[in-house]
């Protein structure tokens, strides 16, 4: 059996679900650390902007906590109406560009920054953190169930202030993961 490989153009547009992209090429959730005190910043904006004017057909924003003890560090966006606002203003301006963007969200679990966040790192069992700062706490039923409560809040607000996509981080011994 003979195997063709097809070429894509990846400047050609791209149906992803019920959207469509102007081209193929996706800038992967990578943390900006432009975020401060939690909320969207001008400069946080106007990277993914540069993205999208450079020809982006998506940009994915990371790392988006859907609580306040799941992030990684202190200064990390996490899904609450004081956050909403400067969400809606990020996702306005990528698709002022002809951009679409997708929201980054997880819960980092026994990788979260305690020193950070100033609340304890939830795992599967109780253990030395990743970030070196006191023993992660195990997690209960009621946690599991308030996590996985706060993940489909996150997309629900996701898609309140206009995202296009949702990817679910599920890597790096995270709390889904």
């Amino acid at each position: 059996m003979e195997h063709v490989l097809e070429t894509v153009d990846a400047f050609a547009p791209a149906t992803l679900g019920p959207i469509t992209l102007r081209n193929r090429i996706i800038k992967s959730a990578t943390y900006e650390g432009l975020a401060h005190g939690g909320l969207v910043t001008r400069e946080l904006v106007e990277f993914h902007r540069a993205l999208a004017i450079g020809g982006v057909g998506m940009t994915t924003v990371a790392y988006l906590a859907v609580s306040p003890e799941g992030r990684t560090n202190g200064n990390q966006i996490w899904w609450r109406p004081e956050a909403l606002p400067g969400l809606r203003t990020l996702t306005d301006a990528i698709h002022a560009e002809g951009a679409a963007i997708s929201a980054q969200i997880g819960h980092a679990g026994p990788v979260a920054d305690p020193g950070g966040t100033k609340l304890p790192a939830i795992g599967p069992s109780r253990a030395f953190p990743n970030q070196g700062a006191g023993l992660t706490r195990k997690a209960s039923v009621s946690d599991i169930d308030r996590i996985i409560q706060a993940h489909a809040d996150a997309a629900r607000m996701a898609v309140e202030v206009g995202f296009d996509c949702i990817e679910v981080h599920l890597g790096h011994s995270y709390f889904a993961s």
